[in-house]
């Protein structure tokens, strides 16, 4: 039951886990070099006089030289693998290397291996995590209810954002309308889903705390427990 039941929380934020990563990777991927290279001072270096013939934007080296909203999809995924981001350092596609990217980008450079790598990891750690929080529940069988766990509490949390996150985008492909301001009334209504898909990951975190909280509490429950049995056994 417990190996079920670990593995099925595993599956769920493996495959959340593993769409985030690549919906985040994605509008950067094209930029990150395929081999490593000396990364330039300047992310756009042009002419005045040839804007036209100009390449567009690396939108990597903008990102490397300036600061970037986190995305909702970079929101929902941290804190869904709280314990993972905090160990780690986490990763941002074309941002300031974390713990986690420096190691693995002194051995493979800013190429899209090592991004690959990364994102093996932190899908292979999520897994982990979660097999983790679901095989092995913090309150004794007979205390138990579905609503105690707070790994159950935090699966749904993280489902209710992608749904909304998935709203959002189905929003902000919805055709343009001949009328300009229909247009834009879509594009902020798939806006502001997508902001608010991040919302629930507020409980996501609060349930990261109640965890820890039962994990300490059992711990010491179980302490307290071989202390008095040892006891009982020196009398």
């Amino acid at each position: 039951m417990r190996l079920r039941r670990g593995l099925v929380y595993g599956a769920i934020h493996l495959g959340v886990t593993v769409g985030l990563v690549y919906w985040q990777e994605a509008p950067f991927w094209e930029y990150i070099p395929t081999v490593a290279s000396v990364p330039r001072a300047v992310p756009h270096e042009a002419n005045p006089t040839d804007i036209e013939d100009r390449p567009p934007l690396n939108a990597c080296d903008a990102a490397n030289n300036s600061e970037r909203p986190t995305s909702a999809q970079e929101k929902i995924l941290a804190i869904d693998n709280l314990p993972v981001a905090l160990i780690t350092g986490w990763h941002l596609p074309c941002s300031i290397p974390s713990r986690l990217d420096m190691q693995i980008q002194a051995r493979y450079g800013f190429t899209q291996k090592a991004e690959r790598v990364t994102g093996w990891i932190i899908s292979a750690s999520a897994l982990v995590l979660w097999f983790i929080v679901g095989g092995f529940p913090m309150i004794r069988r007979r205390h138990r209810r579905w609503y105690t766990e707070p790994g159950l509490f935090m699966t749904l949390c993280t489902l209710v954002a992608m749904l909304l996150l998935g709203i959002g985008w189905s929003i902000a492909r919805i055709p343009p309308s001949d009328k300009a301001s229909v247009t834009d009334l879509i594009a902020q209504v798939a806006d502001v889903v997508t902001s608010v898909a991040a919302l629930p990951m507020l409980f996501v975190l609060a349930g990261w705390i109640w965890w820890v909280g039962l994990f300490f509490y059992t711990r010491w429950r179980a302490t307290l427990r071989w202390i008095n049995r040892r006891t009982l056994v020196a009398e």
